[in-house]
């Protein structure tokens, strides 16, 4: 089995795997592309089909593992014991967000990473009459915005967004300063990202005021302080992911989170 970076004779026979495995991200050839260019996207080959694939990338000053899957044809012959082992080749911190398929975790343990919390994937009605206020923007009004809130360059990420029809940017204020900026479908909230010393609560509950659509769905880390209110407010749960990591509070559980992205 060879272990190697994707090219582009492999988009076909990575699309064909995920959609074997109900994954709708790697079955797009932007989303492949956008971390084959801002990432790192990796196949394992036997003889010349390729047998699975996984996507990596730096963020928070870790490994993320983005995706893993493998033809199900394969299951069970270490195809993806052979995907991690190259993803994570050192002893740096890594984090995924982990499906509930029974064999992803015991997987994802024996490569150092522990369960930490459930990512919450809910849906419910959009907000009104929030305080503090919040607006739809362009997107790349919002990347700029998030860059100056958090240090953090994510101008790649706010392209990729960028391109799905509907998709705006988002800009919550406080005050008069903007408090938290993201991304925003026409019935999502894509990402969105608190500064230091606001309240990430109130401010997801404004950026919810800015859909027209009856039903809004949201990926919310279950710590999140919001997740209450929102259940409160006839929410629900319509499925969860694990968060694992090597080590706790890699990524912080005060935001909302493009699972694929963080």
């Amino acid at each position: 089995m060879e272990i190697r970076p994707a090219g582009d004779g492999d988009i076909a026979e990575i699309a064909r795997i995920a959609t074997a495995n109900g994954d709708g991200d790697g079955a797009n050839p932007r989303y492949v592309a956008h971390l084959r260019g801002n990432g790192g996207f990796l196949v394992a080959v036997t003889g010349r089909e390729v047998a699975g694939y996984c996507a990596i990338r730096r963020f928070a000053g870790a490994t993320m593992l983005c995706d893993l899957f493998v033809d199900p044809v394969r299951h069970g012959g270490g195809v993806g014991r052979r995907l991690l082992e190259a993803a994570f080749p050192g002893s740096e911190a890594r984090f995924t967000f982990a499906s509930q398929d029974p064999r992803a975790m015991p997987l994802y343990l024996r490569h150092g990473m522990r369960p930490r919390w459930p990512l919450l994937y809910l849906s419910g009605p959009p907000g009104r009459d929030a305080e503090p206020s919040a607006t739809r923007v362009d997107v790349v009004d919002a990347g700029a915005a998030e860059s100056l809130l958090t240090g953090v360059d994510r101008t790649a990420d706010y392209a990729y967004w960028a391109v799905t029809p509907g998709t705006t940017g988002v800009l919550v204020y406080d005050d008069g300063a903007v408090a938290a900026a993201g991304v925003a479908g026409p019935d999502n909230l894509i990402h969105l990202t608190t500064a230091s010393g606001h309240d990430p609560a109130a401010a997801l509950r404004s950026a919810l005021t800015v859909f027209d659509a009856p039903t809004v769905r949201v990926c919310l880390p279950g710590p999140h302080p919001a997740v209450e209110d929102l259940l409160r407010a006839r929410w629900r749960i319509d499925t969860y992911d694990h968060h694992m990591s090597s080590v706790a509070d890699i990524i912080g559980s005060d935001r909302v989170l493009s699972p694929s992205l963080a």
